[in-house]
């Protein structure tokens, strides 16, 4: 069956799209672009690479200032087939882009270093598209099902992945080295074997013949559901919790109230007891963890925070109770460590969002966000609505150090069959903005994300969407309200359309398409239109600084002073900003270990001026210093992002930062 039939109303699929869309060219991207795929590509060493015959891009309305049809490009969810909540009455902005097929639904997602490649991982289910075929270097061989893929971000195909045991609800993260790491699981099969103690690993190599490695003699100390990993400052990886059996909701017979490490502790020891997770019962499987550049841990289950010392593994500070129900599974809320920039200090703000009122499908979703700086002198919470409820979200850094929160649904609870009424709005949050101005609301998707979503940045400075798979029982494309989802999305903020913010601006529209939400600013970017803008001129644009990364490190280290050389076009920035931004490892609305730290820019070459050779040699050369401390971001594989006035440049960079 085609999942990409255009000529039905099924909920899940494409119906003819009725909206109006800007014909302005785009900042830049790489990929797909309106475009049909073959159906199998060899990759050059022989191992076959597949996407799905009619495969489509779509648009679901413009972010320009100006809509030349005479209205606003909001696309009614309704035309899709599927019941969901938009907002109307403006062009909100942003843009949405099929770009392909996962081969298995997306529950988990993790990027390659040095790549546009992302790896899914679902649980043994016998309705997954990808198969194995032919030989993998694992030695797999026939016609089976596959429940992980490496998909391209760049020309959306994927190719299949071994694995050996049950990834379904596990955690994951990085080595220092680049290798990939999944560990715990799910149940056994006939196909593979229990997860639960199960540690993989995805070790960098060249050329597609990568895959999941899994030796059974190594192996977790405990058996883990629902748990979480956190990358610590000296790149070990802190796993947290769980429950040692599949549960609705977490209980004293299945809980594992104790954490590990990977690689193990040190000594004969190899957990740690942690009665915290006794004290927050039922509500605090996926806890929520985030390190804090004084190398402790920022940890909350059900409404408790704490931090953890990572020296003596005790707890060193009780912080307020977050206010309103408990935030971790199965109610669901959303967090993220706010970006660590030289402006801030680099002092740590965590925001966690979202979620769901009870364990019911009648729940609602809950729209407060607290906020709390957890080494201030004395925290607090401090508590902000969204525009719309949400469980499920996912919250993702994007490049201008804003964070977006997309997926989930106002109605239910997160597990399978629990959830309805999706929120198809992604969400722009403004950390620096004050109170009451921090939320932005943007163009709405076509395709409800419930259950298993999975959202990231990728190295264009795009969103990443994909997942949903909320039915407990193996589905046919289309079957149930919300079907198992196997298409993956791109989406681009409107920093990626500097053009069109600047003719706003342009010719005195700026703001003009906003419209209020319960006080939130509905549409735009969420700040002033790039510089360049020339409105002495009959409102004409000039020149927006645009540009490349042309000369980088592959490798720094903590505190060392390197350059950039980069290439831009149209005219000379005014301003500069360099980042780190690390993914992290997604699922179940928990990002391990991503991470966003601002560098300090010491350094930039002149503007070039007329008859001064010397000046316009340097004018690309930026000198940046690299993070001070593995507190604020430990050893491994980052994605260094540059904004020239705003706009990120074509595609972010690969580097490895080490001690």
């Amino acid at each position: 069956m085609n999942p990409f039939n255009t000529n039905n109303n099924h909920g899940g699929y494409y119906a003819p799209l009725q909206t109006t869309s800007s014909t302005a060219p785009r900042s830049r991207r790489k990929g797909p672009r309106l475009q049909k795929t073959n159906n199998t590509v060899l990759s050059q060493d022989g191992i076959p690479y597949h996407s799905l015959p009619n495969f489509f891009s779509f648009h679901s309305g413009s972010d320009a200032a100006v809509n030349e049809a005479g209205g606003p490009n909001v696309l009614n969810y309704a035309d899709a087939g599927v019941g969901g909540r938009t907002v109307s009455g403006a062009s909100l902005g942003g843009q949405w882009d099929l770009i392909g097929h996962s081969g298995v639904s997306a529950m988990h997602a993790v990027m390659r270093p040095f790549s546009d490649s992302i790896l899914f991982l679902e649980r043994v289910q016998a309705s997954t598209y990808a198969r194995m075929q032919g030989t993998s270097e694992n030695g797999n061989k026939g016609e089976h099902f596959a429940w992980s893929t490496e998909f391209s971000a760049n020309d959306g195909q994927w190719r299949a992945l071994d694995v050996k045991s049950n990834m379904f609800c596990s955690a994951g993260g990085y080595l220092p080295d680049g290798t990939i790491v999944s560990v715990a699981g799910g149940q056994p099969s006939d196909e593979v074997q229990q997860g639960y103690d199960g540690i993989r690993l995805y070790k960098p190599c060249n050329g597609t013949r990568c895959d999941w490695k899994q030796d059974f003699n190594v192996h977790l100390q405990e058996k883990r559901w629902y748990p979480t990993v956190e990358s610590l400052a000296n790149g070990d990886l802190f796993i947290l919790g769980g429950s040692n059996h599949a549960a609705s909701i977490n209980n004293e017979r299945v809980n594992v109230p104790n954490f590990e490490t990977f690689p193990p502790l040190p000594g004969a020891r190899k957990t740690i007891d942690f009665p915290f997770l006794v004290e927050t019962l039922p509500h605090n499987l996926y806890p929520i963890v985030h390190l804090l550049p004084d190398k402790n841990l920022f940890i909350l289950a059900n409404t408790q925070a704490i931090i953890l010392s990572t020296s003596t593994w005790k707890i060193i500070k009780r912080l307020p109770d977050i206010p309103g129900p408990p935030r971790n599974y199965p109610l669901t809320g959303g967090s993220v460590i706010l970006p660590l920039t030289p402006e801030n200090n680099f002092e740590p703000e965590i925001l966690v969002c979202g979620g769901a009122t009870d364990f019911s499908t009648r729940a609602k979703g809950v729209a407060s966000c607290g906020r709390i700086a957890p080494l201030s002198k004395n925290p607090t919470w401090e508590m902000e609505d969204m525009p719309f409820g949400r469980m499920m979200p996912d919250m993702a850094h994007l490049a201008d150090g804003s964070i977006v929160i997309v997926n989930g649904a106002d109605t239910g609870t997160a597990g399978f069959d629990r959830a309805s009424d999706p929120v198809l709005h992604p969400v722009q949050y403004l950390p620096n903005e004050r109170k009451g101005r921090r939320f932005r609301v943007w163009n709405p998707s076509v395709i409800a994300r419930m259950y298993h979503s999975v959202a990231f940045i990728l190295p264009d400075s795009s969103l990443l969407v994909a997942g949903s798979n909320p039915n407990g029982r193996p589905v046919e494309y289309g079957e149930g309200d919300f079907p198992t989802e196997f298409r993956v999305e791109r989406f681009s903020p409107p920093y990626l359309f500097p053009h069109r913010l600047s003719e706003a601006a342009a010719v005195g529209l700026e703001g003009s398409d906003e419209i209020t939400l319960e006080g939130t600013v509905v549409g735009g970017g969420g700040g002033a239109a790039p510089s360049g803008v020339d409105n002495e001129h009959g409102g004409g644009i000039s020149q927006i600084a645009q540009g490349d990364i042309v000369g980088w490190p592959t490798l720094i280290t903590y505190g060392e002073t390197f350059d950039l050389s980069l290439q831009w076009y149209n005219h000379y920035p005014e301003t500069v900003r360099v980042a780190l931004i690390q993914p992290g490892f997604i699922t179940h609305s928990t990002h391990m270990s991503q991470r966003y730290v601002g560098l300090e820019v010491s350094k930039r070459g002149e503007k070039m001026v007329a008859g001064t050779g010397e000046a316009h040699k340097e004018a690309g050369l930026v000198r940046v210093k690299a993070p001070a401390t593995n507190g604020l971001a430990p050893p491994g594989h980052y994605m260094i992002v540059v904004l020239l006035d705003g706009v990120p440049v074509t595609e972010a960079k690969w580097v490895q930062l080490a001690a």
